[in-house]
């Protein structure tokens, strides 16, 4: 049987490009320190190692989460710690102020100034806000500061009580953030309390206010609890002379409890036990249109500022009278209930937050454990042998250094180079 040169050429290509294509891949997985360059080397293990790559990826995302749920966590303790702090300079203001009979109305008033300024500050931390720029508290609402309002017009809360909650293990999740709503305002009141709202379709420009007002005697108030006052402003023409006059009636009935009361903007007004201030310009009564309209609803919750905030304005409106004592008196025994269960609220969430850094650790520590385990597998079936692959890089040189002095021979077998 002949051979050609051409079919020689051609069966040494394909020798010397077999053995010189296995000496590249070996020296491909020395340089990589990679077993499996391509899926084709070893099918099985490549799906395996896709597998164990995902699952990697998916443990590092997960310590991500729980790294930024801690450091949301840890800010809303330390948030948390100080309003605790200031709760407790408050019940020892409380404790301070129940002491009539020696203080006087300027000390109470000095007492008030440290009230307001640390009220100022209590709102500033419950509006706190993280490096993201969002809001701790407000829930889903992030964008949006919670608490709003003053000592004079109340307090609103505009969050919501939503949780942000961060997935930290394939069935694990941990809420990241808390809703100032549960914390700060849905707190139980004391006694039986009340809440001053305007009509948010009020027409005076700019808006008249009510105050947070306060429950002055609570016996009084208690027998007309759970029943709302409504304050209506009648027409001026209703009194004479003709001025600005309110009527307040019971809400779910609509029976008149006082009629045609003359308003002196700022001036103190009592109603079934409640005592309560307006201010500014309310609009009228026309034979068209409704007068402005004021709310003091009934509840059991009050929340932490507005705690503080009648805690002030009893001071300051203290007139050292025996009724004024006794009402003081039974203002700051609200005041001291109210703070307590404002920090029972408070410290129950700061339990709450150990409970979570304990499900955050433990969470940690087993992806360190499954990440070490899944990284071994994969050394073992992605990784090579360093001794075995010089060893084998080793025999194909040879092989490919012995085809190549081969074909040299080979080529060289003619018969003019026996002439």
């Amino acid at each position: 049987m002949r051979i050609s040169s051409n079919q020689i050429f051609n069966i040494a290509n394909d020798s010397i490009g077999l053995a010189n294509q296995a000496v590249v891949k070996t020296q491909q997985q020395l340089s990589t320190g990679r077993r499996v360059l391509n899926p084709s080397d070893d099918p099985v293990a490549s799906t395996k190692i896709l597998a164990i790559n995902k699952e990697l990826a998916d443990v590092t995302q997960f310590e991500r989460n729980i790294n930024t749920a801690k450091n949301n966590m840890v800010l809303e303790e330390s948030i948390l710690t100080g309003v605790n702090n200031i709760i407790v300079r408050m019940q020892e203001l409380a404790v301070q102020a129940a002491n009539t009979a020696t203080l006087s109305e300027n000390e109470y008033i000095a007492l008030s100034n440290e009230v307001d300024s640390r009220l100022e500050e209590l709102t500033n931390l419950l509006n706190s806000q993280n490096s993201n720029g969002d809001y701790i508290f407000a829930g889903y609402k992030s964008t949006t500061a919670p608490f709003v309002g003053g000592a004079n017009s109340g307090f609103n809360y505009l969050g919501d009580e939503g949780q942000q909650f961060i997935k930290i293990a394939n069935n694990t999740t941990v809420a990241a953030s808390d809703s100032g709503k549960e914390i700060f305002v849905d707190i139980e009141s004391a006694r039986n309390t009340i809440f001053t709202v305007a009509n948010s379709s009020n027409r005076s420009e700019p808006a008249a206010e009510i105050s947070i007002g306060q429950v002055i005697d609570q016996d009084v108030y208690d027998d007309f609890y759970p029943e709302d006052i409504v304050i209506t402003f009648n027409q001026d023409n209703t009194i004479a002379p003709p001025g600005k006059n309110f009527t307040a009636r019971e809400r779910s009935t609509d029976r008149i409890i006082v009629a045609n009361q003359p308003y002196v903007q700022g001036n103190e007004i009592q109603i079934q036990g409640v005592s309560f201030r307006i201010s500014g310009n309310p609009a009228s009564a026309t034979p068209t249109e409704r007068g402005d309209q004021f709310f003091i609803e009934s509840t059991q919750k009050q929340d932490i500022l507005t705690t503080v905030a009648r805690f002030s304005e009893a001071m300051k409106i203290y007139d050292g009278t025996d009724e004024g004592r006794e009402t003081l008196s039974d203002a700051v025994a609200n005041t001291i209930d109210n703070l307590s269960n404002a920090q029972t609220s408070v410290l129950e969430t700061v339990a709450e937050l150990g409970a979570r850094f304990n499900t955050l650790d433990s969470t940690e520590q087993l992806h360190l454990d499954s990440k070490l385990i899944s990284q071994e597998l994969l050394s073992s079936l992605r990784d090579i042998d360093y001794a075995e692959a010089a060893a084998r890089l080793s025999s194909q040189t040879l092989i490919l250094e012995a085809a190549q002095a081969s074909f040299v021979r080979v080529t060289r077998l003619t018969l003019f180079s026996q002439l």
